[in-house]
């Protein structure tokens, strides 16, 4: 029963993953279509820099969060709930306008088409689908956030498709993650009894900020090193980017379908009293799904990749390896960070990780894109994705024989100990 259980749950969470990423792989074309591939690079361009905003909202709730739903009673989960709603409430405004300078900036065609897929890319951050992953209740999820954002996201690709500029379809996007929200936010209020006589006393807001620095700092570092490739890619070889922005778009949809794996196993691994044992068979399963992942996508990935750029744009078979390479790391880093890691609340290794790697890739993607285009790009981003499984590897292992420390905001990790 526990494994019927367990796959009802992925099943859940794969659907809602699945539709997310169908609509938005949908709209690719059709953005295509309507403005032009120069525009969709722009576009890409800025849902990269609103990913970053996005990562800095959402302040690393999505990784610590299931854990300490999983974990707690109603008290604690409302506390966790509203907490996560202050501190983004307070982000989302300045966020938003902070990534509005560089797609400007780097924006060399319709910064209109750069600004708007920035703004809209920011507000993924507002989500609450990590609490419904601590709950392990995938349908509700589905039906509160996935369905609303899946229907304002085929109105735009509808709206495109009868002669509308992307512009209008980045808008219904847009419109359709605010009430995803809003939705998603009340049945959590509501499921918790808030209300009259139940309004916890929320800590202060520099508090907040302070406590959860380390997750931030995780999830920011993983969005830059996502992010900032195409950024430099748009500097160091323009004439490269509209196919790396290609590559990046059906890869992150890609890690998108992928999520509710890591999902399942994030919620999977706190619930246990002892969790040593379910994060081995996490460590150990998720290598061979990584490599099964990266033999899928290499086969149909080149088919993938020439459907969704309408024929206009079709990347070599050792760029399609590459991203296959890229995808299949990506999953077993991002397994062991969200499963492993977090359940341990190692978050201020797992921010090392993430940042070294982004440090270490960086600089050689702007000398391989300058180089070599869109394949030297890759493989600077797999050798950044080698640094960060390593830490990431040796810490987890680490992390086995020791207990869990009581509370977010207890002591994690420090330098001392991922040398």
């Amino acid at each position: 029963m526990r494994g019927l259980s367990g796959l009802n749950k992925l099943l859940g969470f794969g659907l809602s993953m699945a539709l997310l990423a169908l609509a938005a792989l949908v709209a690719i074309p059709a953005m295509v279509r309507s403005s032009g591939a120069g525009a969709f690079g722009m576009i890409v361009l800025g849902q990269n820099f609103g990913a970053i905003g996005a990562m800095v909202v959402a302040y690393g709730w999505g990784i610590s969060g299931p854990a300490e739903i999983a974990r707690g009673d109603t008290a604690a989960r409302l506390l966790e709930f509203l907490s996560s709603v202050k501190v983004r409430a307070f982000l989302v405004l300045p966020v938003g306008l902070a990534v509005i300078v560089p797609s400007v900036l780097l924006a060399n065609y319709r910064p209109d088409l750069a600004v708007v897929g920035a703004l809209v890319a920011v507000l993924p951050g507002l989500t609450s689908n990590w609490f419904f992953i601590g709950l392990s209740r995938p349908y509700v999820l589905m039906q509160v956030e996935t369905l609303p954002r899946v229907a304002f996201t085929v109105v735009g690709i509808a709206a495109m498709e009868t002669g509308s500029d992307a512009v209008i379809g980045l808008a219904w996007q847009g419109i359709g993650q605010v009430i995803a929200f809003g939705f998603s936010a009340a049945w959590i209020l509501q499921s918790l009894g808030y209300g009259r006589g139940n309004r916890p006393a929320l800590p202060g807001l520099g508090q907040l900020l302070r406590d959860y620095r380390s997750g931030v700092a995780s999830n920011l570092g993983g969005s830059l090193f996502t992010a900032l490739p195409l950024a430099i890619v748009t500097m160091t070889a323009p004439t490269a980017q509209p196919v790396f922005a290609l590559v990046d778009k059906l890869q992150r949809q890609l890690q998108v379908s992928l999520s509710p794996i890591v999902a399942v196993m994030q919620g999977w691994v706190p619930q246990a009293e002892d969790p040593a044992a379910r994060a081995r068979k996490v460590m150990v399963g998720a290598a061979g799904l990584a490599i099964l992942i990266a033999a899928v996508t290499f086969a149909l990935g080149g088919w993938a990749l020439h459907l969704l750029g309408d024929g206009q744009l079709t990347p070599p078979t050792p760029v399609v390896a590459l991203m296959a390479v890229v995808l299949g790391l990506s999953f077993y880093v991002s397994s062991l960070g969200h499963a492993v890691l977090a359940t341990y609340r190692k978050m201020r290794a797992l921010a090392v990780s993430t940042l070294t790697g982004t440090v270490v890739a960086m600089p050689l993607v702007a000398v391989g894109a300058w180089g070599w285009g869109v394949m030297g790009a890759l493989v600077a981003i797999v050798v950044g994705l080698l640094v960060q499984l390593v830490i990431s590897l040796t810490v987890a292992i680490r992390c086995l024989g020791q207990p869990i420390p009581a509370s977010a905001s207890a002591p994690v990790m420090g330098p001392d100990e991922i040398t």
